[in-house]
C-alpha cells in the first residue's frame, strides 16, 4: 500500500480515499494508518477501517489515528457509500468529486420515500430486517453498533431508526440517550426509534420508552409487527399497500409453533415473504459467521469471560431465531440466561451440545437452500 502511495505521490496522482483491513500481515490497518497519516505527502487522504465483527476497533484510537470510519465486514453496498459520503463531506476540496462519482447511487437512494437507519451488530439479523424492508420498498442502510448510529444521524437525514437495544461498543439505550440528547450534533433529536430487542423479560419495554424510543418489537422481528410500527411511525403508502396485500397475509401465521426444530424452511420463508434471494442471503450469511460465533464463545468461556460468553451466547441466539432453527436457540438462550445469572458452569458444560445443534442446523440449512458456503 505505500509502494502504491508513492507512485501515485510522484505521478500526481495522489489517492483521496484509502481503505484498509484491520487484521494484515507484517503491517496492520492501524501501522498503516499512523505510517499514512505521519506523512505529510498523505495526511490529508480519507481513511476507512474494515473490521470483522466481533472484532471492532477501538474507536476512540482509530479517531484519533485519522480514521473518518469504520466498517463491519462483510461491508454492504449501502453502508460503505453512506460511510465515503459522510467521511468526504467533511473535505470541502472533495465535495465536487463525491458529488459527481455519487450522482448514480445518490438517485437510487432518493427513490424511496422514506429512509431508515438499521443499528444492529449481528449480520444475521441485519439481513433479515434489511430484506424487510427492501420488500416494502423502503431504502435502509446498517451500522453495527450505537456510535456508527449517532455518527450516521450527524450525517444523515434519516426518517426512522430500528435500533438494536444490546450491542457492542454503545448500546441501544446509550444511543437513544445521546440522540435525543439537544447538544448532541444529530441533525433530527426526535427522530422515531423503534427498539428491536430479543429480551422478553417485565420491564423492557418501559426501559426502552424512558431511554426516548418511541416503540418496541421484539425478535425475531416479525414483518407484520415490523409493517405495524413503520406504518404508525412513517405513515402507510397505498400503493405499497395494494402491492403488499398478499405477502403480508402469508405471513399472519408466522408465530405458530412448528415441530420442525433444527431448521424450519417454511418458517424462514414465510418470514422473509417468500423471497428465494434474501433467503439465500440470509442462510449464506448464518453460514458464513456461526463458526466464528462458536468459537468466540468457545475462548470467552476458556477465559471465564462471562460478561463476554452472554453477549457472543445472544448473538448466537438472535442468529439461530432469524434462521428458524429452533433447538439452537432455545439452548443459545439457556447459556444466555446462565451467563446473566453467573453460573458460566453451565455455559462451559453445554459449548458441546451447542456446537453440535450448530452443525445439525448447518446440514439442514445446506441440503434444504442449496448454499454455496461450505
Amino acid at each position: 500500500a505505500i509502494e502504491i502511495l508513492n507512485k501515485a505521490y510522484e505521478k500526481q496522482e495522489s489517492f483521496e480515499v484509502i481503505i484498509t483491513d484491520m487484521q494484515m500481515p507484517q503491517m496492520d490497518g492501524i501501522a498503516l494508518g499512523r505510517k499514512i497519516k505521519s506523512d505529510s505527502r498523505f495526511k490529508d487522504a480519507c481513511l476507512i477501517m474494515m473490521t470483522s465483527l466481533g472484532q471492532q476497533g477501538n474507536s476512540e484510537e482509530l479517531s484519533k489515528i485519522g480514521f473518518a470510519a469504520s466498517l463491519t465486514k462483510p461491508v454492504r453496498p449501502s453502508e460503505l457509500f453512506a460511510r465515503l459520503r459522510a467521511a468526504l463531506s467533511d473535505n470541502t476540496k472533495n465535495q465536487a468529486d463525491e458529488k459527481k462519482e455519487g450522482t448514480k447511487l445518490e438517485n437510487c437512494v432518493r427513490k424511496a420515500k422514506s429512509r431508515v437507519l438499521l443499528a444492529e451488530d449481528n449480520i444475521t439479523n441485519q439481513q433479515v430486517a434489511l430484506g424487510m424492508l427492501k420488500k416494502f420498498g423502503l431504502r435502509a442502510d446498517a451500522v453495527a453498533n450505537g456510535r456508527e448510529a449517532v455518527k450516521a444521524l450527524e450525517d444523515i437525514p434519516y426518517d426512522l431508526v430500528l435500533m438494536d437495544v444490546q450491542m457492542p461498543e454503545m448500546d441501544g439505550i446509550a444511543a437513544t440517550q445521546r440522540i435525543r440528547d439537544t447538544e448532541s450534533s444529530v441533525i433530527n433529536h426526535d427522530i422515531p426509534i423503534i427498539a428491536m430487542t430479543a429480551d422478553a423479560m417485565q420491564g423492557a419495554r418501559e426501559k426502552c420508552i424512558q431511554a426516548g424510543m418511541d416503540d418496541y418489537i421484539s425478535k425475531p422481528v416479525s414483518p407484520v409487527k415490523l409493517a405495524e410500527a413503520l406504518d404508525k411511525w412513517l405513515g402507510k403508502d397505498e400503493t405499497e399497500d395494494e402491492n403488499n396485500g398478499d405477502s403480508m397475509e402469508k405471513v399472519t401465521s408466522l408465530n405458530e409453533k412448528s415441530d420442525k426444530m433444527v431448521f424450519d424452511k417454511e418458517d424462514l420463508m414465510e418470514r422473509l415473504m417468500q423471497d428465494e434471494s434474501i433467503a439465500q442471503a440470509v442462510t449464506d450469511a448464518f453460514l458464513t459467521d456461526i463458526d466464528k460465533q462458536i468459537t468466540e464463545l468457545e475462548s470467552s468461556i476458556a477465559a471465564g469471560d462471562i460478561k463476554q460468553s452472554q453477549r457472543v451466547a445472544h448473538s448466537i441466539k438472535g442468529a439461530a431465531s432469524n434462521v428458524a432453527g429452533e433447538s439452537l436457540r432455545q439452548l443459545a438462550f439457556k447459556i444466555e440466561q446462565a451467563c446473566k445469572e453467573g453460573d458460566i458452569d453451565y455455559a462451559a458444560n453445554q459449548k458441546d451440545e451447542l456446537k453440535s445443534r450448530a452443525e445439525k442446523l448447518k446440514t439442514a440449512i445446506r441440503q434444504s437452500m442449496h448454499s454455496t458456503i461450505c
